[in-house]
Order: C-alpha cells, then structure tokens, then sequence
C-alpha cells in the first residue's frame, strides 16, 4: 500500500482525550519560512487566498502554494473554505493541515468532475477539518503519500458513490462508498482505529557483548500493540535487534475489546546496531628521559585517533602514534569511526624513572578435567622481578602478589605482571594465561542381549560431552576389556551402536561396553557400564515321518 493513515493525536499534540471520536488539546508549531496558512475563503490559485511567513511575520502571499517552490507547511484555517481549481503538481508541500482546532469548520474542496493533482507527502484532516467533494471528482496524490485523519471529515455533499475518489501513485486507495475496486470507503477511514504512534527509531553502537534493541510504540487509547516484519500480513513476531545492521518493525493498533477492530496500517519502527570499531596498543608506553615524555602506538580497525593529552600522528595501515605525552599524565585514547561509533583505552603513565620491566613469560596455557584437580598456572620473569597475578589485561582487581604460579579458583584467563623486586616498577603489559575446564564424558550403554545362534544383536549407548566412541568386550567376566574394530564380526565400533553381525557360540557371556572420548579434552575416556550378550542354540527334534525343525531351548 502506497499510502498511511493515521487517526490519532499528530506529533503537535501536548494530550488527548476519547470523546465521541477524538478530542485533543492543540499545540501549535513553530511556522518556518515560506509556509502558507489560509487568509479568505478562495480558489487555491488565488494569492490573494493566503498569507505566507516570511521568518518573522505573516504577510500577504504574492503567489500560491506550489507555485513556485517546494513547501514545508499550509494550513487552512480561519473556518476558511479552499477550492481546490488547479493541479498542484509543480513542487511538493511536505505537510498540508486541514484545520486548525479553533471550532470553525475549515474546508478543502474537491470542485466536480474534474480530476486534481496533490503534490503533497501528509495530508492532515484536523478534528474541525472537511476534505469535501462537491460531487464527482478525483483527488490524486503522489506514490507514499499519508493521509493522516486526526477526528476530521472526509464526505461529499451529494450522493456518496464510487465516482468520489481518493488515488495515491496509481491505486485507487478510496472511494466514498468503498465500490469500484477501492481498498476503503470514506466511513472505513473514519472508522478505523489509528495505528500506534512510534516511540521513536533506536541507532546504537554496538556494545562488546552485543546488546538487543526493542522496537516501542504507543497505542491510542483502550487498545495494544502487536507487532510484524511487515508492512501487511504475516504473523506478530518480536520486535528485537541484537545484530549489526538495521531492521525494521511495523507496530499495528488492536482494540481492547474488539480484536477485529485494528488499524488499517501499521506503525514501522526501525532499530539500528553500527558496528564500533575496536582499539588496542600495539607498542607499550616507551620512556623519552631527555624530554621527560612517553609515547606509545595503537593500533584500530577502522577511523580517526584521538587522545586526552600528547600528539596524535597517523602511521598508515591503521595504526597511530601517540607521543610527547607528559611523564605522570595518564590518558585516554579514542577512536572514531566513520558511523560515528567510538572506543577507547585508557592508558596509566609509565614510571619513567624505572628500569625496563619484561612482561612475564607464559609457563602455558592449562586445561583441566571437570572433577580434577585444578592445576596452577605459571609464568617466568627475570632475575630480581616477581609476579602479581589479575584479573585483567589493565587495571582490574589483583589476586596473588609475589608468586609465579597461581592456582585459580575458576577456569577464566588470568594475566600476570612481572615487578622489580626493589623498584616496585612494573611490566608495560600484562601476560594472558588461560585456564579451561572440560566437562568429563558420559556413556550410558542399553540393556543386555540374549539372541541366538546367527543372529545379530545390537547394542546402543547414550553420551554427554563427547564425540568419539571405542566399543570393547570382555571374555574373562571384565577383569580385562580389548577394543573391537569394524570388520571382525563388528560393525559400529566407533558409533554409538555396535552390531554383531553374526553371534557365535563363543560369544557367549562377553561383556560390552563403549569409552566416550572428547576430541582435544584434558579428560581421559570414560567407560559406560556393561551389557551382556547370551548366545544360545536352538533344539533339533526329528521324527520319521515329519520335516526337522529347531525350536529354542
């Protein structure tokens, strides 16, 4: 559909209150120059018809709306009555008010048989507002264009039929009385309940744990919201964003009561994550003694550095440099990126009376299996240093003090800082050493097996954090398990079903199982429990005189 109606209080509007139909309190706008409003009852192409703001004042209008450039607003009011005579189609009027809530009926009016283009994106009927037909005529407006009912009305003074037309582009939107392959009558407009007003369109930068934006409109009285991926149709969905990009929701009004009863469009809300650039320090605050400054570079994915104090220089390939910064001033490093999404770091003055300080070396990252003993981890410093352990890269909360191994309480990564025993002076940068829990296999394995002679049982299991699987027998009872392999009378072997494709006699009383692996886990394989297999042989029973056949015994 090519156009919007609204039937509800416009953006001008301070409070409304549900009458008969709808009674608002009016707020009047601000006028911007070149707007129209209505002097005398007239022809729309006499100037003498209208006033125009000049930017200060109302003053007599030389021409008409539309005549000879584009237009922010026109109003009829004053319970004035405009004849619309002429094609308004040379430049566009963003917004024309039928009405002005003073009480006067203020009328636009369609002359008869003709057809008439209206340049204009909103066309407001006001609660004391009449877009009126004279009898038979076509009111075209332009492809997108609203017609925004605000308790106004919209009728002919003669017979209501499907010669009195309202087209927007090239559809035939309205009719009076909703025939000749309109969408709408005249009454359905009026009767239809307005779409929610949008509480506004979200543009966020995204936080580093992406965040979800929530589309939000306001209904008109005694009805909800209910929200779609679409202008028309479809199914009420949730009205949430949490990826980078932009979306768009559109909000339709439901009557408390009647839920019938809805708007005749929908309300669209869009919701918009930029993606933020990312900032890191790529060379650690450097000392210069002859000039009692640091300096330092960062490196960004994208857009243009800043900083609290120092001087700013690009290097090229999205790096930058950060120099001449005073010895003791801590600061903060921006970066902006062209969507205007920001981040930062913030950088603690080096000591620059203090020796060098390596940054620790890793003793490795430790994995660990859920149950176990948790292992320390350990970094390596140089001669006279120790190491302080925290909980991040910059800042953060300090957890050991003077030790190069550190056993954690919780898997995470942790960071370690190398300190000059005497000095106190510290790494520029911190160590990340990581400490990952794995969660231990499960196997559950299905019940015991009792078949015959030739037949091929089947035995299933069930696993938990696990992706690899060893099924394994036992012929002394379990006291010792050997691992199967396809091709041996198996099949299945390292699956969670193993089938044994031809039972024997020998099988007999072996005991099943299956090891449930993690591929790259601390943890090492995990048994199931043991499942039986039966054999037995069937009975032979022969007569003289009859055919032999087996049955089981």
């Amino acid at each position: 559909m090519a156009v919007t109606i609204y039937f509800q209080s416009y953006y001008r509007l301070i409070g409304c209150l549900f009458v008969s139909f709808i009674g608002c309190i009016y707020l009047s706008q601000a006028q911007t120059a070149g707007d129209y409003r209505s002097l005398l009852s007239g022809n729309w192409n006499s100037p003498a018809s209208w006033q125009t703001y000049n930017g200060t004042s109302w003053v007599a209008a030389t021409d008409y709306p539309g005549q000879n450039s584009n237009v922010n607003r026109v109003t009829i009011m004053g319970g004035n009555t405009v004849t619309l005579n002429i094609d308004v189609n040379a430049f566009t009027i963003s917004e024309l008010f039928i009405g002005d809530r003073a009480g006067a009926d203020d009328i636009l009016l369609i002359p008869d048989n003709g057809d008439f283009t209206l340049n204009v994106a909103d066309l407001i009927v006001e609660v004391d507002g009449i877009l009126e037909w004279v009898k038979n005529a076509n009111i075209y407006l332009p492809a997108g264009a609203r017609v925004i009912n605000q308790g106004g009305t919209i009728s002919t003074n003669k017979s209501c039929n499907a010669s009195q037309v309202i087209f927007i582009g090239t559809e035939k939107f309205s009719t009076c009385n909703g025939k000749g392959g309109s969408d709408y009558s005249f009454g359905d407009l009026e009767t239809a309940l307005p779409p929610p007003t949008s509480d506004g369109d979200q543009v966020e930068c995204a936080q580093p744990s992406i965040q979800t934006l929530t589309a939000s409109a306001t209904p008109p009285q005694n009805a909800y919201v209910v929200w779609y991926a679409g202008e028309s149709g479809g199914s009420p969905v949730s009205p949430t964003w949490n990826t980078i990009g932009t979306t768009t929701y559109y909000a339709e009004s439901v009557d408390d009561v009647d839920s019938d009863r809805r708007s005749i469009f929908r309300t669209p809300v869009s919701l918009t994550l930029k993606s933020s650039p990312d900032i890191s320090v790529t060379r650690s605050p450097s000392c210069n003694l002859l000039t009692n400054t640091y300096s330092l570079e960062v490196s960004v994915s994208s857009g243009t550095v800043s900083s609290t104090a120092g001087i700013v220089s690009d290097l090229g390939g999205n790096r930058w440099n950060i120099s001449e910064v005073p010895d003791g001033t801590d600061i903060t490093v921006t970066v902006t990126a062209p969507n205007s999404c920001t981040d930062q770091t913030f950088i603690n003055s080096p000591s620059c009376t203090c020796p060098v300080v390596d940054a620790p070396v890793s003793g490795g990252n430790q994995r660990y299996c859920s149950g176990d003993p948790v292992p320390p981890l350990t970094a390596g410093v140089n001669a006279g240093e120790t190491v302080d352990w925290y909980t991040a890269s910059t800042g953060g909360t300090l957890l050991l003090a003077g030790s190069e191994s550190y056993t954690p309480s919780a898997p995470g990564t942790y960071y370690a800082e190398a300190r000059h025993t005497v000095t106190s002076c510290t790494s520029d940068s911190r160590t990340a050493i990581s400490l990952t829990e794995d969660a231990r296999p499960t196997a559950v394995i299905g019940p015991d097996q009792q078949v015959l002679v030739g037949q091929s049982p089947v035995f299933t299991a069930t696993a938990t954090s696990a992706d690899t699987y060893q099924w394994q027998f036992s012929a002394d009872g379990g006291v010792s398990f050997s691992n199967l392999s396809d091709g041996l009378g198996y099949m299945g072997t390292n699956t969670l079903s193993l089938t044994i494709t031809t039972a024997e006699l020998t099988n007999n009383n072996y005991l099943y199982r299956v090891l449930a692996s993690k591929s790259g886990s601390s943890c090492s394989p995990t048994p199931s429990a043991t499942a039986r297999l039966t054999v037995r042989i069937g009975s032979i029973i022969i007569n003289r005189f009859t055919t032999p056949r087996v049955v089981p015994r």
